[in-house]
């Protein structure tokens, strides 16, 4: 198995099979589109001095697993805070688009009733996982047996992932997002951010779950060390629209939140 989500080809980016989904080899996971997103905008803002604080990434196409190219424009730029937008292509079609929102950090004596809540998440306990092997339990799902994403990022669970909206878990991504290349805790927790709709996947009913078609990252402070923690929460409204809101930690505590909007879907595409 190659030891990244991309192999990079001059202009190019090859996907590798960690970088697939579960339902077909044919097509990319919401998360290593979004990582590579990720990382050419950390590229593009490098030496800036300012901060990523949000990154909605529309995935507006399935992602072929084939060569893709990658699109960086600015937006806005100033002292305090520059906006970039970065396109996926695929055969010269945009797949999938993120906009990046930078700040600018400065020390500030915050008091106490405006700082964050100060609450963290149970310590990493039991070997690690996959997310496939925690939500599939006792489950005959021959589907998810491919590989890709979802079978390369390391899980421990600490509870819920049982389809009923909640769940609980650090994460890590153990492989870079393009091969020879650093890969910033920034863009691993922007690459496993699309899990929170897994984590705290949804049935309404036995054969009928949710998928997303956005990825709204929001961080407060960039994560310290590989392991993100994801509190994830779904609800379904009866015109079959729902949103998952995920809290993230590091072992220091809170460092931000996903919000993931979220459609009723054949819990296994039929």
């Amino acid at each position: 198995m190659a030891e990244a989500l991309f192999l990079r080809e001059g202009e190019t980016y090859v996907p590798t099979e960690n970088a697939s989904g579960p339902w077909s080899p044919d097509y990319l996971h919401g998360g290593p589109p979004t990582g590579l997103l990720t990382w050419a905008l950390e590229q593009a803002a490098a030496g800036s001095g300012l901060r990523l604080a949000r990154q909605t990434t529309d995935l507006l196409r399935p992602v072929p697993s084939k060569p893709l190219t990658v699109r960086v424009e600015t937006v806005r730029t100033g002292r305090r805070l520059r906006v970039l937008q970065a396109d996926l292509l695929a055969d010269n079609i945009v797949v999938s688009r993120a906009t990046a929102l930078y700040l600018e950090q400065a020390p500030l004596d915050v008091p106490e009733h405006a700082r964050f809540p100060d609450d963290t998440l149970p310590a990493r306990e039991g070997p690690a996982q996959t997310l496939v092997q925690i939500s599939e339990r006792g489950r005959d799902v021959p589907q998810l047996t491919l590989t890709g994403l979802h079978t390369t990022a390391e899980v421990r669970l600490i509870d819920g992932v049982q389809g009923r909206g909640v769940g609980r878990v650090w994460m890590r991504l153990p492989i870079p997002v393009v091969a020879g290349e650093p890969c910033s805790t920034t863009v691993q927790a922007a690459t496993l951010a699309d899990f929170g709709n897994g984590i705290g996947q949804l049935h309404v009913a036995d054969d009928v779950g949710s998928i997303n078609a956005d990825i709204s990252l929001y961080l407060t402070r960039p994560p310290c060390g590989e392991w993100i923690g994801f509190d994830a929460r779904a609800r379904m409204g009866d015109n079959g629209n729902g949103l998952v809101e995920t809290r993230l930690f590091d072992d220091k505590g809170g460092i931000g939140r996903v919000t993931q909007a979220t459609l009723a879907m054949p819990v296994y595409g039929g």
